[in-house]
């Protein structure tokens, strides 16, 4: 599932919202029929999600379905698969048994709409329990990432505070070090609950990226630009970058792994360091 550092939520039942979300320039959306749809409204957004999912669009199609504990799950995986959607969100994980079965039920409906190609499926880490048993969950191949459910993590524990409070930058770390342990690709970080607030939003981006994260959840399309900006490399850094991959070569041509750039030691670790702010870099500009 392609991906990118703009995860944007929109109901799926909220047809003007939806529509914009897929116009819009989210790397990833993500239609909810989570927590964003009353329970009257459950039945009225899986049938939206087939005419949804026919409509143009530049990012990748996710959906977030009910939590694999609840009745509403296995439906709302149909919906997801006969939608034809790249991902599917799982809120509220747990347990690897959860993560189980919902691989197992995919797969089973992948099947009989004769999908060939596995739908991805991106856990969101929402509890204590969650993210208690993270480096615990056998993941398979068809999860290549989490994502952090910031605002429910903080409800769970009865925080007053989200994003930049010291318990949830501790679990935040935490979900970035298990990702890496465990082989995962790096994690999508939680929402910033101010939707307009483009400095404040900018401002969390910017820390999730520092904190090693990947991307970050939007809540609304004013979020967009502010997160995108954020992870995208800055211009001196890209030159900085570029600067010490073509010195390393031509000193390792020489016998040399260490060397100063602009007065900067510069060996192995800090050219790897480089290379992968140059490919951001090229992600970034595709």
């Amino acid at each position: 599932m392609r991906t990118g550092p703009v995860w944007l939520f929109a109901p799926a039942n909220a047809a003007r919202k939806a529509q914009g979300a897929l116009a819009s320039l989210a790397d990833v959306v993500v239609l909810d029929l989570e927590d964003a749809v009353a329970v009257s409204e459950k039945d009225a957004a899986r049938a939206a999600l087939a005419e949804l999912a026919l409509l143009p669009r530049r990012g990748t199609l996710c959906v977030r379905v009910n939590a694999a504990g609840t009745t509403l799950c296995l439906r709302d995986l149909e919906a997801a698969v006969r939608a034809g959607a790249d991902g599917v969100m799982q809120p509220k994980t747990e347990t690897a048994a959860e993560v189980g079965a919902v691989c197992w039920a995919l797969a089973q409906i992948e099947a009989a709409h004769g999908r060939t190609q596995p739908t991805a499926l991106v856990p969101l880490i929402e509890t204590a329990r969650g993210l208690s048993n993270l480096d615990r969950i056998d993941w398979v191949r068809r999860v290549r990432r989490v994502a952090f459910g910031s605002v429910d993590y903080a409800l769970d524990l009865q925080l007053s505070g989200t994003a930049g409070t010291e318990a949830v930058t501790a679990a935040e770390f935490a979900i970035v070090r298990a990702s890496r342990a465990i082989g995962l690709d790096r994690p999508i970080g939680g929402v910033t609950l101010e939707a307009r607030d483009a400095a404040l939003c900018a401002r969390d981006a910017r820390r999730a990226r520092e904190l090693g994260f990947d991307g970050k959840l939007a809540i609304h399309p004013a979020q967009i630009e502010p997160i995108q900006a954020a992870f995208r490399p800055a211009a001196e850094d890209v030159a900085w970058a570029s600067e010490v991959v073509e010195a390393f070569a031509a000193a390792e041509k020489l016998g040399s792994a260490a060397i100063l750039v602009r007065g900067r030691l510069v060996d192995y670790p800090v050219l790897a360091q480089a290379e992968r702010l140059l490919a951001r870099a090229g992600n970034a500009a595709r």
